[in-house]
């Protein structure tokens, strides 16, 4: 007997290949608009992407409710998205002389060099580490794109612009030492690592105060713990009930993991060249990821698989 499959059914497959043009559309052109800006003039992609940011997290805010995936925002890339973010706002409003330094120069540029490393090391890491995808159609995959290497572009921009205005400040007004304070005294004084330490520990320790009790005994939502929970319990042949040790396993791959990132990271402050071929191998590796997703998706294969899975099971109903 010839196997066959409703109408309904196949449908609803091709169906899931719809290519919604508006985000389309918004994805290309942001790309499109931060390539030349970085190309025109540098430091204005900081401005475009402080804006840019809390549309995303709106976005990505309602597609992590539907998801039940809102514990993520707990996690190190968020949160040093929502503190580097307001930080980005607040310098942009003191460089342009509408409010004074929130905190001494030597401090400010102190901040600013341990957002440097942070972002560029686990941040930009979990690009390669968590497989973020390039996919212009899904605002959620892009968006975990964006959290994880813009902060790094920004960075970028930020650290090398002097090459770009010979020295001169950028912004119309500067009344205060320039994006955290890199136009005053302070930018000589050494850079220490314990700064991004220090940054990565603010996080580090609250969380983990958390994660060890309640965290860990979350269920049915989707957290960074449960996602590698199977990973640790095998690398360390934890027993699967004994949730607290998981948790305190999950934390010191985590701290390790990230500290000697930093180091990578450090270097990257020094050597311009380093810098750019680390932000465009990040670059690289999410657009191939994306290229697979779509060859997958829209290309033709996921449908095909689905298809035949609908006809095998339509042949076991006959």
């Amino acid at each position: 007997m010839v196997a066959t499959i409703p109408i309904d059914k196949a449908f609803e497959v091709l169906n899931e290949r719809q290519l919604p043009g508006p985000v389309f559309t918004m994805g290309l052109l942001s790309l499109m608009l931060k390539a030349y800006l970085l190309g025109w003039f540098p430091p204005l992609v900081c401005v475009y992407s402080s804006c840019q940011w809390p549309i995303l997290f709106y976005i990505v805010f309602k597609g992590f409710k539907e998801r039940k995936s809102l514990f993520y925002f707990f996690e190190l890339c968020w949160v040093i998205n929502f503190v580097g973010w307001s930080c980005m706002f607040i310098e942009l409003l003191t460089v342009t002389g509408f409010v004074p330094p929130f905190l001494s120069n030597s401090t400010r540029n102190r901040l600013g060099y341990g957002f440097f490393v942070v972002t560029n090391g686990p941040l930009a890491a979990s690009i390669i580490m968590n497989s973020n995808t390039l996919v212009l159609h899904d605002i959620v995959k892009t968006s975990g794109v964006f959290i994880h290497w813009n902060p790094a572009l920004v960075s970028f921009a930020l650290r090398w612009r002097l090459m770009w205005t010979q020295g001169g400040s950028w912004a119309p007004f500067n009344h205060h030492g320039g994006f955290f304070a890199s136009e005053s005294d302070a930018q000589h004084e050494p850079k220490h690592f314990g700064d991004a330490i220090l940054l990565y520990l603010a996080w580090f320790i609250p969380y983990s105060i958390w994660l060890l009790t309640k965290g860990v005994y979350i269920t049915g939502h989707r957290s960074s713990f449960l996602d590698m929970r199977g990973k640790i319990i095998s690398l360390f042949k934890l027993p699967p009930s004994d949730l607290r040790k998981q948790g305190v396993a999950y934390l010191f791959v985590h701290f390790v993991a990230n500290t000697s990132i930093f180091v990578l990271a450090s270097f990257l402050y020094d050597y311009f060249v380093l810098h750019a071929a680390w932000i465009v191998l990040l670059l690289v590796v999410a657009t191939y990821l994306g290229g697979q997703y779509y060859e997958f998706t829209y290309g033709g294969k996921r449908a095909i698989k689905r298809l035949r899975q609908e006809f095998v099971r339509g042949g076991k109903e006959d």
